[in-house]
């Protein structure tokens, strides 16, 4: 059965989508691009308020390293204190203070590879599993926003990219190593050198702060001796030569293709002359000069 008022309606509503799509797509576009740059802004302000111990890429790891130090100091107080030692080869994260006061962390002592420790991101274990988790996070963010630049921009080079993905990497991971080493070096010195252990905020704290610190010192050096200006031209030159390098081996493989179909040419030719003068000389001498007469003579 056939319904001309729904297809009218049907009709319409297809001609009306068809022009509303390019208006629609268009406008997408620039709230895409509205968005992107507002966050390559966002990501370029927070680093220059910052001095260069924050931006969007490193962002996220200290907000989870803050979480974790939030939940310990929430588990054992602000007044808490912990420290590691290593005993018979392992290594043991020693608590002090009223374990009953405590909801998760009733013991003294744990295997620094217990969950419960792990979870609040305490011991060697706990550190490098942070770490990790840092490393991955900041690296995806510092690709993702130098792309964004790249794109935005109308005058980065392909070399500015791989430079600027190089050094913020390069940064942002030997800050995540430094603070790591400064809460396990801090836990782990509390209990070498003083009975008195540490408070949990001081270590947490420090090793926050030493994480800064470090990405903002890299971030000045980087500024005062032009790193990533250095590393891209090198990256250029080097991309240069190696477009240059390719340029002559293809030369080279095409003047080497010409010579041997030459030579070949020339083998073929006189492989033909040879076998040519040699039938010649055979119908000479077997079939008489009446045979060669008759077949080249004629």
């Amino acid at each position: 059965m056939v319904y001309p008022l729904a297809e009218q309606r049907l009709a319409q509503q297809h001609s009306t989508a068809h022009d509303v799509n390019p208006v629609q797509d268009e406008a997408i576009a620039v709230s895409l691009e509205a968005f992107a740059q507002a966050i390559v802004d966002a990501h370029q302000g927070m680093a220059l308020m910052t001095g260069g111990a924050l931006d969007l890429a490193t962002l996220p790891g200290t907000l989870l390293d803050s979480r974790s130090g939030h939940q310990l100091l929430k588990e054992i107080g602000i007044k808490g204190r912990y420290y590691t030692k290593i005993a018979n080869g392992k290594t043991y994260v020693i608590f002090k203070g009223y374990p009953a006061v405590r909801e998760v962390l009733k013991g003294t002592r744990y295997l620094s590879s217990s969950p419960k420790v792990v979870a609040f991101g305490i011991g060697p274990e706990a550190i490098r599993a942070g770490g990790r988790a840092n490393a991955i996070i900041m690296i995806t963010c510092y690709v993702a926003l130098d792309i964004m630049q790249f794109i935005m921009s109308d005058t980065q080079l392909y070399s500015e990219l791989f430079a600027n993905i190089i050094v913020d990497v390069a940064i942002g991971a030997v800050a995540i190593g430094a603070g790591m080493a400064a809460a396990a070096a801090g836990a782990l010195l509390a209990g070498a050198i003083t009975t008195v252990a540490i408070p949990a905020l001081a270590i947490t704290a420090g090793a926050i702060v030493v994480g800064m610190a470090v990405g903002m010192a890299l971030g000045q050096l980087d500024k005062m001796f032009g790193l990533r200006e250095k590393l891209s031209a090198a990256l250029r030159w080097t991309g240069e030569a190696v477009a240059r390098g390719l340029q002559k081996t293809g030369q080279v493989i095409r003047e080497a293709q010409v010579s041997m179909r030459q030579k070949v040419e020339e083998l073929e030719r006189r492989s033909n002359r040879f076998f040519y003068d040699l039938e010649r000389e055979t119908i000479w001498h077997l079939g008489g000069p009446d045979l060669y007469n008759q077949i080249y003579r004629r």
